[in-house]
């Protein structure tokens, strides 16, 4: 009986951590190499990538792509894409900072997804066609798509670099009446608009659909284990498991105590987390 509560301890303990937020913000980048943990400014960082890049290399470009969270898995799998964090940006200064729900419920924060890259691996423009393949777009002014430029090295009688790139990558494709191949969504559609200040958004939103398919796996385990199906494991051993002896507490009740617990928690996360932050030019770079 020790045994098999020692092993119903083992596999709950990364079932509690799939249903409790980190209490810094994570931010997924791709490496083939190593991947490494460092934490830095209260927020671990997972990096990954496939050669180490000059720092100088590093860039950092923003969008509105629609629904945030499929687009910013999308671009994190491009060659040259080292990280990505999803949050709000597009409100004026005077503003106050948002939270999911004045975003929901307003009309000046867009849901943007800020990336870094390497610039010797994926040139700015290159950067824009993987925007524009991966973008999911909606009606209203929160799912936008918009490249939001940074106009900090422009001057009164010209136009920053990435604005002239975006404002050309545009203006030629509207001209030459190119159309997103598998959709065929026009490029009419993009918006370019200065970059204002952008919020990080709440833990939940960040890798969310690596964490919802590992939350899925897992409850699909668990009700597996409602249902009895592991009763036989173990020469009927698991089917014969009692928490303590005469508690009536077998292993398809923890199961089913631990699967209501996951569920309610993503329904409260929901309600309770409210860890937007800034995020400044560079600091997401800074992180890596």
């Amino acid at each position: 009986m020790t045994t098999f509560l020692l092993l119903l301890l083992s596999a709950a303990a990364p079932i509690i951590m799939a249903f409790t937020p980190s209490s810094s913000s994570v931010v997924a980048l791709s490496r083939s190499t190593a991947e490494i943990a460092n934490k830095k400014m209260n927020n671990f960082v997972t990096v990954s990538r496939k050669k180490m890049s000059s720092l100088h290399a590093l860039k950092e470009a923003t969008f509105g792509m629609g629904c945030f969270w499929e687009p910013a898995e999308s671009l994190l799998s491009k060659p040259g894409i080292l990280a990505t964090t999803v949050g709000y940006t597009g409100a004026p200064p005077s503003k106050a900072p948002p939270s999911y729900d004045t975003v929901c419920f307003g009309n000046d924060y867009v849901e943007a997804v800020r990336v870094v890259y390497d610039d010797d691996v994926i040139s700015y423009t290159d950067l824009l066609d993987e925007f524009m393949e991966a973008q999911k777009p909606g009606m209203s002014r929160q799912y936008a798509s918009i490249v939001f430029v940074d106009e900090s090295s422009s001057n009164y009688n010209s136009k920053s670099v990435e604005q002239q790139q975006a404002t050309e990558w545009r203006t030629n494709a509207i001209q030459t009446k190119v159309q997103r191949s598998k959709d065929k969504l026009p490029y009419e559609i993009v918006e370019i608009e200065p970059l204002t200040k952008f919020y990080r958004a709440e833990e939940y939103h960040q890798r969310y659909w690596e964490k919802q398919r590992l939350r899925a796996a897992i409850g699909a385990v668990l009700i597996a284990g409602v249902s009895g199906a592991f009763d036989d494991l173990g020469g009927g051993a698991v089917g014969n498991f009692e928490l303590w002896d005469g508690s009536g507490l077998g292993f398809d009740s923890v199961c089913n105590v631990v699967f209501l617990v996951g569920a309610a928690w993503m329904i409260l996360e929901r309600l309770i987390v409210r860890d937007v932050r800034e995020l400044r030019s560079g600091d997401l770079i800074a992180e890596l």
